[in-house]
């Protein structure tokens, strides 16, 4: 198998708002997941590919923003029909490093819940 991964990959759906930078161009993004190196997002407005994105999201379970900069180094459509969205890879350039460890937390814990959440399944040997 190839595997071109530099980084491990944990499922996050965190949702924000993006701008491509020096342009009025924005919209929405829903993460699929993140890396140390970056994410995969869908957004609901088509960009370039190369565009640098300033992002700002919120984490599920609080309230405070977390911002972000980072290079979109690929664009698939979406298979929806009937709204246009669009899956980007983006490479982070730009976090806080506070911020960046509070994401890293995060994600991993949702992986880590998932794991263990699969690993309980019952069995029952008495029957």
């Amino acid at each position: 198998m190839d595997e071109r991964r530099k980084h491990m990959r944990f499922g996050a759906n965190i949702s924000g708002e993006f701008q491509v930078r020096n342009t009025q161009t924005r919209g929405l993004l829903t993460t699929d997941n993140f890396s140390r190196g970056g994410f995969k997002a869908v957004l609901n407005n088509r960009i370039k590919n190369g565009a640098i994105l300033d992002c700002e999201m919120t984490f599920p379970d609080t309230i405070m923003p977390f911002f972000s900069s980072g290079k979109v180094v690929w664009i698939r459509d979406c298979a929806e029909v009937s709204n246009a969205k669009f899956n980007v890879g983006i490479e982070l350039k730009s976090m806080d490093p506070t911020e960046r460890q509070f994401l890293i937390d995060y994600c991993y814990k949702k992986w880590n819940d998932s794991r263990a959440n699969e690993a309980n399944t019952e069995f029952n040997l008495d029957a």
